[in-house]
């Protein structure tokens, strides 16, 4: 946990008691289209700095595109379904950002470690925010999903987090600061509590997942984190984002009369571009912690 976290998490904590919940979320869904897609953008780079072949880049970009696709008839076929991938794909990917340089062991651990994280994290935000949750999850998913759902996901993935987080903590395969853990998790509770639900989501999003991954990829790519590289960074991914945007902008034009919410429209987006992200930045990451020889 960076210092510039905190205070960043604290300024916004600040912010939420100063504005309006309408206000909160004009500047949150502000973080996200920049920022929160910005750090997704340049999957192509690093999918090139992982595959250094021409023939290696393009089975890896044409896998890429058909996840993109894939995802797509998955959202036409089922909109429940969508949902779901989403929610689990990206818990494991906030807890594979926040854990993946500090855990050791089996695979099958350290999977439910990250999974188990993320979802804590967002069954926190749910059964906080719950009223203004469930209309826009049941819009979603066109059906009702009973309040006390968030409440049961929210036990047991608190439960198994800190299950895993113990026998691992045991074993010595894990090294953490536990006082900094704990307080992160009351500091987010506090922030899910006061802000309105896109704002909440927006801080985690942005401060606690968003920016420290486009750190690491920076590193990644360019071997540090300058004025420079981040230059660099932004000019390979520009387009992508760009596109993003205009994928978005005609999809809510395509939905408008569909739904109440830009929310559901902005998930819709999210998940297409998070399932082939979350791979890539998967192999990153298992490069970045891999034992050296």
């Amino acid at each position: 946990m960076k210092n510039w976290t905190v205070v960043s998490t604290f300024f916004c904590l600040w912010l939420s008691t100063q504005l309006s919940p309408a206000v909160q979320d004009y500047i949150a869904y502000g973080f996200i289209l920049t920022f929160g897609i910005l750090h997704g953008a340049n999957d192509l780079a690093l999918i090139g700095s992982l595959r250094k072949d021409n023939q290696g880049f393009m089975s890896s970009l044409l896998r890429y595109l058909a996840i993109i696709g894939l995802v797509s008839v998955v959202f036409l076929l089922s909109t429940s379904l969508t949902l779901l991938l989403f929610v689990l794909i990206s818990g494991y990917h906030f807890g594979e950002q926040h854990f993946g340089s500090h855990v050791q062991g089996a695979p099958g651990l350290r999977f439910v470690l990250f999974l188990m994280y993320g979802l804590t994290i967002l069954f926190m935000i749910f059964y906080i925010k719950i009223n203004e949750v469930v209309p826009v999850v049941n819009e979603v998913t066109q059906r009702r999903i009973g309040n006390e759902w968030y409440g049961y996901g929210l036990f047991f993935s608190t439960f198994s987090f800190l299950t895993v987080l113990t026998y691992l903590s045991v074993k010595k395969q894990l090294v953490v600061n536990y006082v900094q853990e704990l307080f992160m998790f009351l500091v987010l509770g506090i922030v899910f509590y006061i802000a309105s639900l896109i704002w909440a989501f927006a801080i985690y999003f942005i401060f606690w997942h968003s920016l420290p991954s486009m750190r690491d990829q920076l590193e990644f790519l360019y071997g540090k984190v300058t004025k420079a590289t981040f230059l660099r960074y932004l000019k390979s991914s520009w387009w992508y984002w760009s596109a993003s945007l205009l994928g978005l902008g005609g999809l809510y034009f395509l939905l408008r009369d569909q739904v109440d919410y830009f929310i559901t429209v902005l998930l819709y987006l999210l998940a297409a571009i998070t399932f082939p992200h979350v791979l890539v930045m998967s192999k990153v990451e298992a490069l970045r912690n891999a034992p050296e020889n």
